[in-house]
């Protein structure tokens, strides 16, 4: 019977295991595969059918942009160049290349363009869109097409910093970080990051279902169309989840620069903030960067420094500023009083000597 039992519960745990390891996947997968991902999903005629809705029914998926998230104003600079591969391509290039798209884009002008195909919030058809924007609907769709092959494409990602140090190499830049009104914000550089998730309206879903719109194979379709559908959106909302956070945690670092205003915090203080696991959060940080306010360019891990480095850099610029005569109390209690950082004495003489042997070996090494 034990057995059994065993047996039982191993069965159960399966699926779970498996679907936390197809999760692990998708949080690992870089930005121009997933940008495939969204195409295939957005191609599917049965997302369009969903997504565009008809004459009598309105569209059972829409989008929700991220509260803070907005596509970056570089998307339509003319003459902004992108590094991809040794090669420098202008946006207007690739959008010319699509039988004319760039001077539709323009004549539609920014504020129509993102809110009818980059955010698209609003149940509106093909006809509507195409009707309130003054295109064909060969048009309407090839925009949107468009939007769905550029994120996959190298051409269009982030510039290079101008400035700073570029995070390691493979890294992607996923947005550059804004503070306004003392809130951190996002300008995403690739347009699925700027369109924010999907939202399924499952009350409208069963007006399809019961209408005898979905045919047989349709109707079977449909549920791995969904399964795909929230997969996605678990990836997106766990990587924004985290960004948002950093955000809010290491506000007054992006409001006034300087390493040593950032907040101490580990990826496991981070974790259980956000109620996932250490694993999921490390694996969400690697190969990923942001570009900061004053546009250097930084690893995401940069903004989850420890406890003791945060330290070390506060203490360092004190005593190139002459307080390496401060007791190793009075030192512990300015760290508390200046940064809230509650360290002991016995971690600011660890640190001291730390400070005075890094300095030592720098003199050696310029001697």
């Amino acid at each position: 019977m034990k057995a059994n039992l065993k047996l039982g519960l191993r069965q159960e745990l399966r699926p779970a295991l498996l679907g936390r390891l197809r999760m692990a996947d998708w949080i690992e997968m870089p930005e121009r595969e997933f940008a495939h991902e969204i195409e295939k999903i957005e191609k599917d005629p049965l997302f369009r059918k969903l997504f565009f809705g008809g004459s009598n029914l309105a569209s059972a998926i829409r989008r929700e942009r991220w509260p803070a998230g907005r596509l970056s104003s570089g998307f339509y600079e003319i003459n902004d160049q992108i590094v991809a591969g040794g090669e420098r391509v202008k946006v207007e290039e690739g959008l010319e290349s699509k039988a004319g798209l760039a001077a539709k884009i323009q004549k539609m002008g920014r504020e129509a363009f993102e809110r009818y195909f980059v955010h698209a919030e609003e149940p509106l058809t093909l006809q509507e869109i195409a009707k309130r924007t003054n295109m064909s609907m060969d048009d309407v769709l090839a925009i949107h097409d468009f939007l769905l092959e550029i994120g996959a494409q190298e051409e269009f990602q982030a510039p290079a910093s101008a400035s700073g140090p570029a995070p390691a190499r493979g890294s992607v830049c996923l947005a550059r970080l804004t503070v306004e009104g003392g809130e951190p914000g996002f300008e995403f550089f690739s347009p699925h990051w700027a369109r924010g998730r999907y939202q399924v309206r499952y009350d409208l879903l069963e007006r399809f279902k019961d209408g005898g719109t979905l045919d047989s194979e349709e109707r079977r379709h449909l549920p791995h169309l969904l399964k795909r559908i929230e997969t996605v959106n678990l990836r997106q909302n766990t990587l924004y989840r985290i960004m948002e956070s950093l955000g809010r945690l290491q506000l007054e670092f992006l409001q006034n620069r300087g390493d040593a205003r950032k907040r101490p915090i580990s990826l496991r203080q981070l974790a259980r903030r956000l109620d996932l696991a250490p694993s999921t959060v490390s694996r969400a940080l690697s190969g990923r960067s942001v570009r900061l306010p004053w546009d250097d360019e930084i690893a995401l891990i940069e903004l989850l420094p420890g406890r003791r480095r945060v330290v070390r850099r506060i203490m360092a610029d004190w005593f190139s500023a002459g307080a390496g005569e401060l007791t190793d109390a009075a030192l512990a209690d300015r760290l508390l009083k200046e940064f809230g950082i509650r360290v002991s004495r016995r971690t600011v003489n660890a640190v001291r000597h730390e400070v005075a042997s890094r300095k030592g070996k720098a003199a050696s090494a310029s001697a």
